[in-house]
C-alpha cells in the first residue's frame, strides 16, 4: 500500500519516490537477501528531482529511514 505524504510547494518528484519506496517494500516482503541488499543500496543516497507540488521532503526522508531500518 502506498505511503501518503503531504504535497509541498517544492517537494520530491512523486513518481520517483513512489517507485523507490515500492521497490523497498517489495524487498522487505520478499525475504531475498539480494533484493534487500539492492534496495538498501538504492535507499542509502537517493537522488530525487525537486518539483513544484511534490512530496514533502521531511516526510519522505523519514519513510526512507524507516525502510532502511526494516532492511537492516
Amino acid at each position: 500500500m502506498p505511503t501518503k505524504f503531504l504535497i509541498a510547494m517544492r517537494g520530491y518528484d512523486i513518481r520517483q519516490v513512489d517507485r523507490l519506496l515500492a521497490r523497498a517494500d517489495e524487498a522487505i516482503a520478499s525475504g531475498s537477501e539480494d533484493q534487500r541488499d539492492s534496495a538498501r543500496e538504492a535507499l542509502t543516497n537517493p537522488e530525487f528531482t525537486q518539483r513544484l507540488r511534490g512530496y514533502a521532503r521531511i516526510e519522505v526522508d523519514e519513510a526512507i529511514r524507516d525502510r532502511l531500518t526494516k532492511l537492516a
